[in-house]
C-alpha cells in the first residue's frame, strides 16, 4: 500500500509523517460532560435539540442493520442454482422492523426549531434525510414503496457525479469502469477469526486500531452479505475465508476511514458530526475507498465489483426480477456466481433498499474534491460529514463550535506488506510497530 497521508492527492504518493505516536485515547464523553458548566447558550440550545433527534436517530440505525435471518444458507442455494443455469428466486426471510408511525410527525416541529439553531441548514437538511430512511424503515419489504424511497434517499445511475472530464452519469461510470472486465479470485487462505493467534482478518483490523490509536471491537457475523460492515467502535466481519489483499483492503477500509471519521466525530460538541450530516453516507463511503486508492489496494476487481452495485441498483429500479439481475451480472457483465448473487441480494434487500449506488458516488464526489482542493482528508475525516457541508463546518471551527480532526492516522507505505512480501500479523511485533507513523494533534 502507498502511505495514506492526510495531503495527498488520488494517484500520488503520500508520504508519512515523522512523529511520534501517542495511544491515549479521547475520552469524549467525560470532556463533554465535564464542561457543560462552562457551555455558551447557543450550545446548551443545539444539545437540547439533539436529545429531541437522538431517539429517531437510533431508530433510523435499523434500516442499515435489517439483515435476512437465512440470508447464509440462502445466498449458498442462490449461487448454486445459478450455477446450474436456473434463475434464482431468493427465499430470505426478514425479521419485522421496529416502526412507529409517530416518529415521522415529529419531524415538523423538529424543522421550525432548527432555524433558530447555529448550523440551522445542516439539522434542517439532516431532518430531510431522517424523514426518508423512517419512512423506508416503515414500508420495508413492499418493493412498490421502498423503491421510490430508496431512490430519492441513496439516487440511481441516473445522478451526475463530477470528474476530470466533466460531469458524466453514475451509469456511465459504471460501465466504463466494467469495459474488459475479468473475474479474478485471490486464493481465500485468511479466516475471520483465529483463536491461537494465527494470522485472520480480525487480528489485521486489531493491529491498524491499535497503531491508529483507537479501541476497536471485532465481532464475527455469519449472515452478513459484504465482507465487512463498521458501526461506531465495532467492525463486524463475514463468516468466511478472506484473500491477504481482500483482508488488508478491508481494514484499511473501516479502520482508517470509517472508525477514524467515528472516532473523530466523538471528540465533536456537535453531536449531529458524530451521527452524520447530510450526504455523509455516501460521502464516508468514499473516503474509505480513498484510503484504499492511497494504499494501492483499489484495484480493477474492486472497482469493478463497486461498478456492478450500480448496475444492480438500476437493473432493480427498472423492475427487473431477482432472477433476471443475477442472471444478466453472471452473463453480460462477468461477474461469477457469487458475485452476481451477492451484488443482487444487496440491491434488492428489504424490498429494494438500494444503498450500494453510494458508493460509486461518493468515491467519485471525495476524489474530486481532494484533486481540486474543495477539501482534504483531515477535513472528510473530523466526524462523519460530507463534502457538501464542509463549508458550513468550516464556519463551525472558527466560532469554536467544531474542532479539526483529533485523529489523524498516517501509515507508511510498508506497514501493510514488509520488504520480504510478508503480512504485519507475521512481523514480530516490534518490528511491526516500527514500520507506523501515527499523528495525534
Amino acid at each position: 500500500m502507498n502511505a495514506a497521508d492526510s495531503s495527498a492527492l488520488p494517484g500520488q504518493a503520500p508520504s508519512a509523517l515523522p512523529t511520534k505516536a501517542i495511544r491515549a485515547p479521547v475520552r469524549a464523553a467525560a470532556s463533554r460532560s465535564a464542561s457543560a458548566s462552562r457551555e455558551p447558550r447557543e450550545l446548551r440550545a443545539v444539545r437540547a435539540y439533539e436529545a429531541k433527534i437522538a431517539p429517531l436517530l437510533r431508530a433510523a440505525r435499523l434500516l442499515p442493520a435489517i439483515t435476512a435471518q437465512n440470508a447464509a444458507a440462502e445466498r449458498k442455494r442462490l449461487c448454486s442454482v445459478l450455477e446450474a443455469g436456473q434463475v434464482p428466486v431468493p427465499r430470505f426471510d426478514y425479521p419485522r422492523a421496529k416502526f412507529s408511525a409517530a416518529s415521522l410527525r415529529v419531524i415538523d416541529p423538529l424543522r421550525a426549531a432548527a432555524k433558530h439553531l447555529p448550523a440551522s441548514a445542516l439539522y434542517l437538511d439532516k431532518l430531510d434525510e431522517l424523514e426518508l430512511d423512517l419512512a423506508l424503515l416503515g414500508s420495508l419489504g413492499e418493493g412498490r414503496r421502498v423503491r421510490p424511497l430508496s431512490a430519492r434517499r441513496f439516487g440511481t445511475g441516473a445522478a451526475l457525479v463530477p470528474t476530470p472530464d466533466g460531469p458524466k452519469s453514475l451509469a456511465v461510470c459504471a460501465r466504463e469502469l466494467m469495459v474488459g472486465h475479468v473475474p479474478t479470485q485471490e486464493p481465500r487462505t485468511v479466516p475471520a477469526a483465529a483463536r491461537d493467534g494465527s494470522p485472520s482478518l480480525s487480528g489485521l483490523i486489531h493491529a491498524v486500531a491499535l497503531h491508529a490509536g483507537l479501541d476497536v471491537e471485532v465481532r464475527v457475523e455469519p449472515n452478513l452479505a459484504a465482507g465487512a460492515a463498521s458501526g461506531d467502535r465495532t467492525v463486524y466481519i463475514a463468516d468466511r475465508l478472506f484473500g491477504e489483499r481482500e483482508a488488508q483492503r478491508l481494514a484499511v477500509h473501516e479502520v482508517l476511514g470509517h472508525l477514524t471519521s467515528a472516532a473523530n466525530g466523538r471528540t465533536q460538541s456537535l453531536r449531529l458530526l458524530e451521527w452524520g450530516t447530510a450526504q455523509s453516507f455516501a460521502d464516508q463511503e468514499g473516503v474509505a475507498l480513498h484510503m484504499e486508492e492511497c494504499f494501492g489496494l483499489l484495484d480493477r476487481g474492486r472497482l469493478c465489483s463497486i461498478a456492478g452495485r450500480v448496475l444492480a441498483t438500476d437493473l432493480m429500479h427498472a423492475c427487473a426480477s431477482f432472477g433476471e439481475c443475477a442472471t444478466t451480472l453472471l452473463r453480460e457483465h462477468g461477474f461469477s456466481p457469487g458475485e452476481a448473487i451477492t451484488l443482487t441480494e444487496r440491491a434488492y434487500r428489504g424490498g429494494g433498499v438500494a444503498r450500494d449506488v453510494s458508493y460509486l458516488l461518493g468515491y467519485l464526489r471525495v476524489r474530486e474534491a481532494l484533486r481540486t482542493g474543495a477539501a482534504t482528508l483531515d477535513e472528510l475525516r473530523m466526524g462523519r460529514l460530507s463534502v457538501a457541508t464542509l463549508p458550513q463546518v468550516r464556519e463551525l471551527v472558527a466560532s469554536g463550535l467544531a474542532r479539526p480532526a483529533v485523529y489523524r492516522p498516517n501509515f507508511s507505505r510498508s506497514f501493510l506488506s514488509t520488504n520480504s512480501g510478508t503480512m504485519p500479523w507475521r512481523s514480530p511485533p516490534k518490528a511491526a510497530a516500527s514500520l507506523i507513523s501515527v499523528e495525534l494533534t
